[in-house]
């Protein structure tokens, strides 16, 4: 009971007075040209010094130089299709989108409640994530290949995959190192790691698969600058 309470808590804490609106997924890429540059502190210079998840197999570390800017937890699909509804077939991974939500402040205060945030966010069912909780930006791929990071005025990024280790449970989508591209970005984000996943994983073939599905997902988000 305990342990829930804490939780429920550290839900609460993403509780926002006054709730931004982003928009349905297709305006995402509009959502830029709100903010033209990347002003704000980052949070996490007032939450404290929280610790990234370790893998089991190591990603490659943060540049040297690189500090960290903010943390979130992103809630979405990974979307993949699949060329027919057979047993030969493999789901072919096309891209995710999701909604992202200031979490920097319960990483740094309470670690071991916060690493409980993405499966428990996992049972939340789309669209119904509450209204209430503070979003601090958008994560979808701008094209086939390239994950982009749109977190309004705290920067705009598209960005690369450097590094990925399998989860620990293989449900869950892999955890992955990704670094930024120049062209298109606004702000000063140079890496970002997705760790700490639920769910994402499609299934091993296309068996009785549609031509394209979602499968749900949350993940932890950490941005370095």
């Amino acid at each position: 009971m305990r342990s829930t309470l804490l939780l429920a808590s550290a839900f609460c804490c993403l509780v926002s007075a006054s709730p931004i609106n982003f928009g349905a997924p297709n305006d995402f890429p509009n959502f830029k040209n709100l903010v033209p540059k990347a002003t704000k502190t980052p949070f996490v210079e007032s939450c404290g010094t929280p610790v990234q998840p370790a893998a089991t197999t190591p990603l490659p570390p943060p540049t040297a130089g690189l500090k960290l800017y903010l943390i979130a937890v992103g809630r979405g699909t990974q979307n993949y299709t699949c060329a027919d509804s057979t047993a030969t077939s493999i789901p072919a991974a096309v891209g995710a989108v999701a909604s992202l939500y200031n979490a920097t402040c319960i990483a740094g205060g309470n670690p071991t409640i916060f690493n409980e945030i993405p499966p428990a966010a996992l049972k939340v069912a789309l669209p119904n994530i509450p209204q209430s909780l503070v979003p601090v930006g958008h994560h979808y791929f701008s094209n086939a290949t390239t994950p982009t990071f749109d977190l309004g005025s705290y920067g705009f990024v598209h960005a690369k995959k450097v590094g990925t280790v399998p989860a620990p449970l293989p449900a869950n989508v892999a955890w992955l190192k990704l670094e930024h591209e120049t062209q298109g970005e606004i702000g000063t984000i140079a890496e970002i790691y997705r760790l700490n996943t639920a769910g994402g994983s499609p299934p091993a073939n296309c068996s009785g698969m549609a031509a394209a599905f979602a499968v749900q997902y949350a993940a932890e988000y950490w941005f370095y600058s």
